[in-house]
């Protein structure tokens, strides 16, 4: 997807650039009069000037903005917000994320030196608890949260003209999209990430058959039920594996690198027992070849393994840093 596309009556989705090479996806929902956002993409220029052209050739122009819902607080999902940001537009946000960003702000939020902008919110802010209605005229959408990817995540329903819509965020993405790194980076929520994110995928099997599932990264798709059950037996073999590498790594984490060159493989904040631990774990679970020491990818992955040590009984003592470049 690389320019915007009426997907069905009403329903555009905007690729938004982000800075590591991909897109996010923001998507339009034409009202009885204006629109209004589910998700609005990664902030920046390159960005603002993408949404603002999807927002064009869809037929608007941004003071018809009405408001903008997130499925949660990171910034390929809520970056814009600020720029959109008018007197009268609302803003739907799950409480939980709020209070995540304005504590990140005041630095109270554990985050593994996961350091990236904070998306600000428009004063005109709608909670989106679960089951509640966005403020929408014409339209039907609920907001069912599903805490996983993080613990205000919070999917949108839509009863459309043309079929149920799922505005999925990062809950659930198609298959060409990895499933790594996907959890664990909301730290405070950490133990419990991969038991929550299951019970909300199972969650959405209420849902029908031929839903179409708008994801926010990726193509839009259907096979709701299909995918929800890949997910599910993925992330079950994912606990399996991380409980058998744990229980053949404490030895081997507990010895030094046997080289400088060795050591050298590892990430800077890998020198306990604990780092040490976590790191031979993901190597053995996941693939970490093209992921090098440093870069955020490999910090995500390496959170992810730990939200399943944890899932797996083994409790995760120290976190891996990670700060952007």
């Amino acid at each position: 997807m690389s320019a915007a596309a009426e997907l069905v009556e009403g329903t555009w989705a905007i690729p938004v650039p982000t800075p590591f090479g991909g897109h996010t996806v923001a998507y339009l929902l034409a009202e009885d009069t204006g629109f209004s956002l589910i998700d609005t993409g990664w902030g920046s220029r390159e960005g603002l000037t993408a949404l603002m052209a999807g927002i064009e050739q869809a037929g608007f122009t941004p003071d018809e903005l009405n408001g903008a819902a997130v499925t949660h607080h990171h910034y390929g999902h809520a970056g814009l917000l600020q720029a959109l940001n008018q007197p009268d537009i609302w803003c739907g946000i799950h409480g939980h994320e709020l209070k995540t960003l304005k504590d990140i702000r005041d630095g109270k939020a554990p985050t593994a030196g996961f350091e990236v902008p904070v998306p600000r919110v428009p004063a005109g802010t709608v909670l989106l608890a679960d089951g509640a209605h966005l403020p929408l005229s014409g339209r039907t959408v609920q907001a069912v949260w599903t805490p996983g990817h993080t613990f205000g995540h919070t999917v949108l329903v839509e009863d459309h003209p043309e079929g149920a819509l799922l505005y999925s965020g990062d809950h659930v993405l198609p298959e060409e999209e990895s499933l790594e790194g996907r959890l664990g980076l909301d730290v405070g929520y950490l133990p419990r990430s991969v038991s929550a994110y299951t019970d909300s995928l199972r969650k959405l099997e209420q849902l029908p058959p031929d839903t179409l599932v708008l994801p926010g990264e990726g193509r839009p798709f259907y096979g709701l039920h299909d995918r929800v059950q890949q997910i599910v037996q993925a992330r079950t073999a994912r606990t399996a594996a991380v409980a058998d590498a744990a229980r053949h790594t404490a030895d081997a984490a507990a010895q030094p690198a046997a080289s400088r060159q060795a050591d050298s493989l590892r990430t800077r904040e890998a020198r306990t027992p604990e780092h040490r631990a976590l790191e031979l774990i993901a190597e053995k679970t996941a693939d970490l070849s093209d992921l090098p020491p440093g870069s955020f990818a490999r910090f995500a992955a390496l959170m992810d393994t730990a939200s399943h040590m944890w899932a797996a009984g083994v409790p995760v003592n120290a976190h891996p840093l990670w700060h952007s470049r």
